[in-house]
């Protein structure tokens, strides 16, 4: 029997007459700084209060973040090729006024690498490069010291900062708060909303041009630029009624968890990688493999530098059910079907899709695709990287809660892995399991506390 109560979705909501004209807003921007310090290290908290004048909005779509980037290493330091700068960023956490955390993003860096590697690479070689530093030229391959001399990152078009050089970073973030399909009424809410940025170590933040060489860094400058919308008092006193009258003020939005999980040294074969999430709305999964030895290396691409371990055949048991039932084939002559599930899974967040990131040396005649390597190549002595993930898209509906519900079922989110011969001798490796979900922020009316609901 069909559910009488069922939802009709929005794509088939064939009748639907567009609603009346907006109110007027008046617009002006703020400048948001930290409020526990001026100049910032490794592995220390930013704090930014996202100060929102009352009875006002903010147009988080549209706010970016600065910063200035400094050397202190005692030697030459270059940026990631991918995402430059915005290394610096380990753990992003967006909490409400009233101590809610409303998002977490764990290995930030690491998921915006993956984000813009799936861009085009005209995009990461002119706006990335003129934002956030990335690379002029083409995709870092290394993975360890024995990979890439100093000569070879200079070819590559990596930024590079002298020792006490500086760069300064502009970031728009890949968040959830900061994708919400609507303005964020901040202005009526409960308290202060802030930013707490987790730095990231000094191996990860740069790129040494030697392993024996030091890494060292500090962040200076933030500066949070967020729009704000101001209505009129006829606005506001309404939108101030409908809130005490107990409407439910409510946006959606699309987040990501993390959760990981390792591949030890010298696995061959069948792996269960077995993941956990208690999300709702699941849209998309997407898993990211790193080598651990990359990760401490102050040589190596340890955010940007995936490996595909070996893997020729993928998919993921989700509520108990293999999906898809035939597993996602893949290889160094077969990469198509790599491509078409991951622009399934990001098509809807943060990632335009219109290419891959995976050129190398393209100032030659033939460039090197590096989007899937063969086994050997991400071993020892090559210690090349590939630049593919694996992926899973999920979505019913280009709508909000329309994905898998894995909060209730108590059932593990599985990978399931077929790595080829020989992979993963060198070292173990890490695996970040991206759940993309969908996020409601629920502003209660009465008290003004804004929480998150995924």
């Amino acid at each position: 029997m069909e559910n009488e109560n069922a939802t009709t979705p929005f794509e088939m909501r064939l009748s639907e007459v567009p609603s009346m004209p907006q109110p007027e807003l008046e617009l002006s921007y703020a400048t948001c700084i930290p409020s526990n310090g001026g100049t910032f290290t490794a592995n220390q908290e930013v704090r930014i209060p996202i100060n929102i004048p009352q009875n006002c909005f903010a147009d988080l779509k549209r706010a970016y973040l600065k910063y200035t980037l400094k050397n202190t290493s005692g030697v030459k330091l270059y940026l990631d090729p991918v995402i430059g700068g915005a290394t610096v960023i380990d753990n992003w956490r967006v909490v409400g006024g009233t101590g809610a955390l409303l998002e977490e993003v764990i290995h930030y860096n690491n998921y915006y690498a993956m984000l813009k590697t799936n861009d085009n690479g005209r995009v990461r070689d002119t706006l990335g490069n003129l934002m956030e530093g990335a690379s002029t030229d083409s995709a870092q391959k290394s993975l360890s010291a024995t990979g890439l001399a100093e000569a070879v990152l200079v070819l590559t078009g990596q930024e590079s900062l002298a020792n006490g050089g500086e760069r300064t970073i502009t970031h728009r973030p890949a968040s959830s708060i900061f994708n919400a399909d609507r303005y964020m009424p901040l202005g009526y809410t409960q308290g202060t909303t802030y930013i707490s940025i987790t730095l990231s170590a000094n191996a990860t933040a740069m790129i040494a041009a030697s392993d024996v060489d030091g890494a060292g860094y500090s962040c200076s400058n933030w500066e949070l630029h967020v729009p704000i919308l101001k209505p009129g008092p006829e606005f506001s006193a309404m939108f101030r009624s409908a809130m005490g009258s107990g409407v439910p003020i409510q946006i959606h939005s699309v987040g990501v968890q993390n959760t990981q999980q390792s591949i030890t040294s010298g696995a061959a074969g069948s792996e269960t990688l077995t993941f956990s999430t208690r999300k709702r709305s699941v849209k998309s999964l997407i898993t990211v493999i790193r080598s651990n030895a990359s990760l401490t290396a102050n040589k190596a691409t340890s955010v940007s530098g995936f490996i595909n371990a070996g893997i020729s055949l993928y998919n993921y048991s989700v509520g108990g059910v293999r999906i898809p039932a035939q597993q996602v084939a893949c290889s160094t002559t077969d990469t198509g079907e790599l491509i078409a599930n991951t622009q399934l899974a990001l098509g809807y967040y943060s990632s335009d899709l219109r290419g891959v990131n995976c050129l190398e040396s393209r100032h030659l005649i033939k460039p090197v695709i590096n989007y899937y390597r063969s086994a050997s190549d991400e071993k020892t002595p090559n210690n090349q990287c590939s630049k593919c993930v694996f992926a899973l898209d999920l979505e019913s509906y280009s709508a909000s809660y329309a994905g898998r519900n894995l909060a209730g079922q108590g059932l593990p989110l599985v990978l399931h892995c077929q790595t080829g011969a020989g992979a993963n001798t060198d070292t173990a490796s890490l695996c970040d399991c991206y759940v993309i979900h969908d996020t409601m922020f629920m502003l209660d009316g009465a008290t003004g506390v804004i929480q998150a609901n995924s």
